[in-house]
């Protein structure tokens, strides 16, 4: 059923701000890698790659989670920076901007706010001031990602949608959304040494991995449509008059 499903999702290029093919080629791309890992360790011929010699299975398996999760850590920041290049793009003032965007705008004012003694706020502060009241500078750098510290878990995702005033992503990612934060503690554990990737591919059976790679292509397929449906005009970047 879920195969089916995901068949039906189609890569449609709205003719709008944004088009996402790029985004879509390359997280399949990236799922595909899994999948072809897999075949490989469980004894489906490749054509051209022998056999393994040793039993490798739980370690691929315990590697294809994180490649699982590189896959939508790479999505994350890769349409971060297509949107805000779409900012760019129309040239619109600062002023005109939605207040996420805004905050992307000021950034580099707001981090040196950040360091600053309490006595330099008041010239720092005006300094964001007048970036943010411009009405004909765009000063959105597409290399700006609003990262909130949790290193990729379910916030991360709801900063990403706040700041671009999407919306909630729960209901659209729908089973992805209850399995992000473990996806990412596994892959934590073997990219810090706590555990190794044979120890976290014995929670998972190769069916398992598979059913996984195809939710995740189908969800956050679903969720880069939703993206850039929302996206599809100029006024998603800017504040109604």
């Amino acid at each position: 059923m879920l195969q089916e499903e995901l068949s039906t999702v189609a890569t449609r290029f709205w003719g709008s701000m944004l088009s996402c093919a790029i985004h879509r080629a390359e997280l399949k791309r990236r799922l595909d890698t899994v999948v072809s890992l897999l075949d490989a360790a469980h004894g489906l011929p490749i054509v051209g790659v022998a056999a393994p010699v040793a039993d490798i299975s739980k370690e691929v398996r315990g590697l294809s989670i994180v490649l699982i999760y590189a896959s939508y850590e790479n999505l994350l920041t890769s349409l971060c920076r297509s949107l805000l290049e779409a900012v760019q793009q129309m040239r619109v003032g600062n002023r005109r901007l939605r207040p996420g965007l805004q905050l992307v705008a000021a950034h580099p004012k707001l981090q040196a706010i950040a360091g600053s003694k309490s006595t330099a706020i008041w010239k720092s502060g005006l300094d964001v001031v007048d970036v943010l009241s411009q009405s004909k500078s765009c000063t959105v750098s597409p290399y700006v990602f609003p990262n909130d510290g949790t290193n990729f878990r379910t916030s991360q995702v709801r900063t990403f949608c706040d700041v671009f005033a999407l919306g909630d992503p729960a209901p659209i990612l729908r089973e992805v959304w209850q399995r992000i934060d473990t996806i990412v503690v596994e892959r934590n554990s073997v990219a810090h040494g706590e555990k190794t990737p044979d120890d976290i591919g014995r929670n998972y059976s190769e069916q398992d991995v598979r059913n996984l790679v195809a939710l995740w292509q189908l969800r956050w397929g679903e969720f880069i449509t939703w993206v850039e449906n929302a996206a599809a005009s100029r006024d998603f970047f800017r504040a109604p008059r």
